[in-house]
C-alpha cells in the first residue's frame, strides 16, 4: 500500500511539475512575443529612408550596437538610423540557421531566454521592426558558424576571465617586472575609455575613427599583450592550454565573420547592405573589408 501511495505521489508530483514547467516556458514566450509586437507595430512616422539609387556599385555600412538599451541609447536610435540608411540586406551578427529562426519567430529558446533577461535587447527587435516596414529587404546571418560549439568546448568566457584576472592579480601582488606594470597600467586607462562608450548618448559616439581606434588598442592588449605577459608566468594547466586557444579567438571569429560578409556581397552585388554588429567587432571589419573595396566593388561608407 505505502508503495503504490508513493507511486502515486511521484506520479502527481511530476505532472504538476512538467505541467508548472510548460506553463513557464509559454508565458515567458507569450510575454516575449507581445513586447515585440508592440515595439514593431509601433505607429510612429518613420525617418524617411535615402532616395539616392545605387548604381554599379554596393554600398556597405558596418553600423555598431549595444546588445542591450542603456540609460541613454535605445531601440528607437539605432532603428532610425538603419531605416534612413534604408537598406536592401541586414546582415545579422548570428549564424545564417538562427537568424532564419529569428526572422520567422520560430527561435523559441532564444525568445524563452530573452523573456528573462535583464534590459531590453536591441538588435533582434530593430530587425524584425525593419523587416516588417521594409517586407522586400533581406536579413542574413554572418557570424563564424564554430562560435557556440567553439565557446563551449573551451569554456571560453569563464576560462577568458580566469585569464585577465590572473593578470590582474599578478600586477596587484607586484609579481610583474616594471615593463609589464607598465603595460599593466597602460591597459587599465584604455579599459576605462572602452567601458566609457558604454555610456555613449548616441550612435555616433561609438561609431567613429576615435572609438574605433579605443577598442582596437583594448583589443589588442586583451588578446596579445596581456597572453604575452603570461606565457612566462605559472598559470594551471587549464590556463596554459587555454592561452593559444585565446590568443587566435579573436583573429579566426572575425576573419570568418569578415569571410561570410563578402560572399555576401558577392551573392548581392550593387545593394545597400547594413552590417549590424556588436561594436567591439566594427574597427576589425571595417580595417578588413577596406582591402577589399576595389577587388570585389564595393564601398565601405562611414556612419
Amino acid at each position: 500500500m505505502k508503495k503504490i501511495k508513493f507511486k502515486k505521489i511521484l506520479k502527481y508530483f511530476l505532472i504538476v511539475y512538467i505541467s508548472l514547467t510548460i506553463i513557464i516556458c509559454l508565458g515567458a514566450i507569450i510575454k516575449y512575443n507581445l513586447d515585440l509586437n508592440a515595439y514593431i507595430n509601433q505607429d510612429k512616422n518613420d525617418v524617411q529612408a535615402q532616395k539616392h539609387s545605387i548604381k554599379n556599385r554596393t554600398e556597405v555600412y558596418v553600423v555598431g550596437s549595444m546588445h542591450f538599451e542603456t540609460n541613454n541609447f535605445k531601440r528607437d536610435d539605432l532603428y532610425a538610423y538603419i531605416n534612413k540608411i534604408s537598406p536592401s540586406i541586414i546582415l545579422y551578427e548570428s549564424d545564417k540557421q538562427t537568424v532564419i529562426r529569428m526572422v520567422n519567430r520560430t527561435d523559441f529558446f532564444n525568445q524563452f531566454m530573452n523573456a528573462f533577461q535583464n534590459g531590453k535587447r536591441v538588435e533582434n527587435f530593430v530587425t524584425l521592426r525593419y523587416l516588417k516596414n521594409h517586407p522586400k529587404a533581406k536579413v542574413l546571418g554572418y557570424e563564424w558558424e564554430e562560435r557556440d560549439r567553439f565557446h563551449f568546448t573551451h569554456n571560453y568566457r569563464k576560462n577568458m576571465g580566469k585569464l585577465i584576472g590572473m593578470a590582474h592579480k599578478l600586477n596587484r601582488e607586484k609579481a610583474l617586472s616594471n615593463e609589464e606594470s607598465d603595460a599593466m597600467n597602460d591597459y587599465f586607462t584604455i579599459y576605462k575609455k572602452y567601458i566609457n562608450l558604454g555610456n555613449s548618448k548616441t550612435l555616433y559616439d561609438f561609431n567613429n575613427p576615435i572609438a574605433d581606434s579605443i577598442i582596437k588598442i583594448r583589443q589588442k592588449f586583451v588578446y596579445d599583450k596581456i597572453p604575452q605577459i603570461l606565457k612566462s608566468k605559472e598559470l594551471s594547466d587549464e590556463l596554459r592550454e587555454f592561452l593559444p586557444v585565446h590568443m587566435n579567438y579573436w583573429d579566426t571569429r572575425n576573419m570568418a565573420m569578415v569571410n561570410n560578409i563578402l560572399n555576401q556581397i558577392k551573392n548581392n552585388p550593387n545593394k545597400r547592405i547594413v552590417i549590424l554588429t556588436g561594436y567591439s567587432h566594427r574597427y576589425y571589419l571595417i580595417d578588413e573589408l577596406n582591402k577589399l573595396e576595389k577587388e570585389f566593388n564595393f564601398f565601405v561608407r562611414p556612419i
